[in-house]
């Protein structure tokens, strides 16, 4: 029977989890966490449903519209995203060419997007380009904010007053050598936690 995108991914440690194995100081808390998760996942063949806010239904819409902006005025080469997974690591990218890969980010408001302006990008942002540079082997990852009125706004009428053409900020991130050896260091002793959980919930569902 053919695996599906979902049966894959579970129990993988993806992109948008990956910091508790690059904590900034000793974590083992997140790493449980972690485990447990992906015990759960793997056991259970199911994945709670953390997606139903608006602000994340805003993020999913506004990724088509960013990739169609993106290949407009930035690179025409820009494809759409895939799965990938590695052993026990895997992720879904945004978007890549043949020597980079990019992941849009839609922030809901226009403060929220002049942040990455101001502040770049958070570290979890970071972490996540570290993984998906890690899975693809490409040295270089962008995030892009996209500045998109909400669904609100535009049944409102409200427009934000920046120019469309301007409407993407671009942040470049390079492959970081001592990030790979931390997530490496760590991979091991979270896919041992999970296993050990893994055996617990079998034992009293299986």
């Amino acid at each position: 029977m053919m695996t599906t995108f979902d049966q894959k991914r579970y129990g993988l440690v993806t992109a948008s989890r990956c910091s508790p194995l690059v904590p900034k100081r000793d974590a083992k808390a997140g790493m449980i966490t972690l485990a447990k998760q992906l015990a759960q996942e793997k056991f259970f063949q199911f994945r709670d449903d953390n997606s139903g806010t608006w602000q994340t239904e805003h993020g999913n819409l506004g990724e088509e519209f960013a990739l169609a902006h993106y290949h407009q005025y930035y690179d025409s080469e820009i494809k759409k995203g895939r799965f990938i997974f590695n052993g026990e690591m895997g992720g879904t990218t945004d978007a890549e060419t043949l020597t980079y890969g990019v992941d849009f980010k839609c922030p809901t408001s226009l403060e929220k997007w002049l942040d990455y302006i101001h502040d770049g990008i958070s570290t979890e942002q970071y972490n996540q380009c570290q993984l998906y540079m890690k899975l693809t082997g490409f040295d270089t990852w962008k995030i892009c904010a996209f500045l998109l009125e909400t669904t609100r706004m535009s049944d409102n009428g409200d427009v934000y007053p920046i120019p469309y053409e301007k409407r993407m900020v671009i942040i470049d991130v390079k492959a970081d050598k001592e990030w790979n050896e931390k997530f490496d260091l760590n991979l091991p002793e979270v896919i041992r936690m999970r296993d050990e959980y893994l055996e617990t919930l079998k034992n009293k569902f299986g």
